[in-house]
C-alpha cells in the first residue's frame, strides 16, 4: 500500500523496509524498518482539553523534527508541513 507524508508529501511503498539513513541519531540500528513513523503532537490547548494529532512522517522528516517521545504544532509548523495542523488526524486515546 502507498502512503504519503503529511510533512513532506513523498510517496513511499509501505511493504518496503528502509535503512533509517540517520545512524548518528543513536536511535536505530541497522535493521530495516518501515519506512514512516508516527509521532504524537501536541495542539492547542481549550480550557481543559488539549488538541493531540498523529503525525506520519518519512524519516527524512523524522530526523529534522528531532522528536522525542512527542512534539508540539510549532514543532509540526517548522517543518512547513504540506498537511495543516486541523487536517491531521485525531490522536485516539481510547
Amino acid at each position: 500500500m502507498k502512503q504519503k507524508c503529511l510533512a513532506c508529501g513523498v510517496e513511499k511503498e509501505t511493504s518496503a523496509k528502509e535503512i533509517y539513513p540517520y545512524p548518528d541519531d543513536g536511535i536505530i540500528d541497522d535493521r530495516p524498518i518501515e519506512p514512516f513513523m508516527s509521532i504524537d503532537c501536541q495542539g492547542p490547548r481549550v480550557g481543559d482539553v488539549t488538541d493531540w494529532r498523529v503525525v506520519t512522517v518519512c524519516h527524512d522528516c523524522f530526523h529534522k523534527l528531532d522528536a522525542d517521545m512527542w512534539i508540539s504544532d510549532r514543532c509540526w509548523l517548522a517543518l512547513n508541513p504540506i498537511t495543516p495542523f486541523d487536517r491531521l488526524p485525531k490522536l485516539e486515546t481510547t
